[in-house]
């Protein structure tokens, strides 16, 4: 490998993970809200340590729950409905405030304002240390093979939603067109951005510390935060890190603000979660749960997702809203200036993620987030032969392959998809060649997998269609039922897009019985006369 010569350093790293509702930190009687005031007008203002104006309804709450403030949630944003979405600073229970502001027909949707937590990096004992020569994470991934395609371009921009960052770091300094800390992050915050944003896109082949995949972009640095995301946006910013939670449930506001991000071509990889928040491995963590959103989970140097293999208390996040493994567990890695050392995180796992997309991006700017996900997918490696059945399905892809995708990329083209009369996207046509291998080009399909016709030209199918493969893992057999439309046939790829089985269906059923003996990742296609209508991945175990 030519990774640079890591320096033995004797060190902990302990990253002590705190509420984020920062304006309030010090004062535990504080809550926040975030609530839709859709008469912006009737909004008291704060004056001489009075709320005055406004509707005096809402002067009567803001005076009876000493409110601090009442500012937008996301002034960033161009979304209309989201800018009329105000973070209240109150004090006082948060069931009885929410009573009395909802009593006000103007105000609408009120939610615990976010929550935002670094997902931490386990600590080690205080007398651990490893010389490390070279660094398994890149080898797994095989970086060597990616940057044989691209190291990466100056102008491919890499954002990093973080807690904070020491920026005299000298993985750091030079690697980033811009930087803003948060004046409220704490020491053990800017060693969490600094390690992740040094794992996606630090400084590499300068003599010291350690290399990163994506080392010839440049990285724009941002506090954690929905509204950081959308600033990260609209400066042009096309792939962003977040290696932070924003709670353990569904909010509205953050999926609506998750659809303008992609609305605007920004593309959005958050770590899964290390199995010790939200009550456990399976649950979900948002944002990474939330659709669209790439979620990474954690791998170890064999493909392990087991830290600890036989210890199934030892893994990080897995569920169903996981779409690709990365190496997360005993990673070479730095918290601050000099300090180089090994941890573990999905915190590190997605900025492996991000910074092959950066790689992706600068040698194709034309990849559409769809394409990348797609790409990613289908030359991600099989993890489900060499870990236990316990986690089929909740894997994603498989583990990331740097190398192969950007092998693939390099052989790819792509075109933007054309607009319709009315502004939206219209059919996607490419005549693309086959990439190197023989593996036919694909794209996206509304299931988040893989859809071709049999000529090569790729178009957009009517996601319209209900297809069911059920149930999905399975030991080999599954089922296959579709309602209102009337398949042709049913085709069964294996990974590499060779073709398994072909079963020829008839106009008076809507469902089959299938069985696949060999275990590993399918695609189940289903066809009409025109070709490919819609694709499904199927898990075999």
């Amino acid at each position: 490998m030519r990774f640079k010569k890591i320096k033995t350093v004797l060190a902990v790293l302990m990253i002590f993970l705190g509420a984020a509702n920062l304006l309030a930190q010090n004062d535990t009687s504080q809550s926040k809200v975030w609530v839709t005031i859709s008469d912006t007008d009737n909004i008291p203002e704060f004056s001489k340590d009075l709320w005055v104006g406004g509707d005096p309804r809402l002067n009567s709450v803001f005076k009876s729950y000493t409110v601090q403030n009442c500012v937008p949630a996301l002034p960033a944003s161009r979304n209309e409905t989201l800018q009329k979405v105000f973070e209240i600073t109150f004090s006082g229970t948060l069931e009885d405030f929410t009573r009395d502001l909802a009593s006000i027909e103007f105000c609408s949707n009120i939610v615990p304002a976010p929550q935002y937590e670094l997902l931490s990096v386990d600590p080690f004992p205080d007398d651990y240390s490893l010389a490390f020569s070279n660094d398994y994470a890149l080898d797994l991934i095989d970086a060597e093979k990616a940057w044989e395609y691209s190291t990466g371009d100056s102008n491919t921009i890499i954002g990093i939603s973080d807690g904070g960052f020491y920026l005299n770091h000298e993985e750091l300094q030079g690697s980033y067109v811009s930087a803003q800390n948060s004046v409220f992050a704490t020491p053990p915050q800017y060693m969490h951005g600094t390690a992740v944003s040094v794992t996606a896109a630090g400084n590499t082949n300068n003599g010291v510390g350690k290399s990163a995949i994506g080392y010839n972009c440049r990285m724009a640095l941002k506090p954690m935060g929905y509204n950081h995301l959308l600033e990260l946006c609209y400066a042009g910013v096309r792939i962003i890190n977040v290696s932070w939670s924003s709670g353990c449930n569904y909010v509205g506001y953050y999926d609506m603000v998750i659809q303008e991000l992609f609305e605007n071509g920004c593309i959005i990889v958050a770590s899964a979660g290390n199995g010790n928040i939200c009550g456990g491995v399976n649950s979900l963590i948002y944002p990474a749960a939330l659709e669209g959103v790439i979620s990474v989970t954690s791998v170890g140097p064999w493909d392990n997702h087991e830290r600890i293999v036989g210890n199934p208390n030892s893994t990080h996040q897995h569920n169903a809203k996981v779409d690709i493994c990365a190496p997360g567990y005993d990673i070479s890695g730095t918290n601050y200036p000099g300090n180089y050392l090994i941890g573990s995180g999905s915190s590190f796992a997605a900025p492996y993620v991000t910074g092959t997309i950066g790689l992706m991006l600068s040698l194709r700017p034309c990849l559409s987030r769809e394409e990348i996900i797609e790409i990613l997918s289908i030359t991600a490696v099989d993890v489900y032969a060499v870990n236990p059945a316990d986690y089929y399905g909740l894997l994603g892809a498989g583990r990331l392959d740097a190398g192969a995708a950007l092998e693939y990329v390099a052989n790819y083209e792509c075109v933007s998809p054309p607009l319709t009369a009315d502004g939206t996207v219209g059919v996607i046509s490419m005549n693309n060649p086959k990439p190197t291998g023989g593996q036919p080009t694909k794209t996206h399909d509304g299931d988040g997998y893989l859809n071709e016709n049999a000529t090569g030209r790729i178009e957009k199918s009517d996601f319209g269609i209900d297809i069911r493969v059920f149930p999905n893992p399975t030991k080999g057999t599954c089922f296959i039922s579709w309602k209102e439309f009337d398949p042709q046939q049913i085709r069964i790829t294996d990974a590499a897009g060779s073709l398994v089985q072909e079963i020829p269906c008839s106009e008076d059923i809507n469902k089959l019985e299938v069985i696949v003996k060999e275990t590993g990742v399918y695609f189940v296609q289903v066809l009409n006369i025109e070709g490919v209508v819609a694709t499904k991945k199927l898990l075999v175990y």
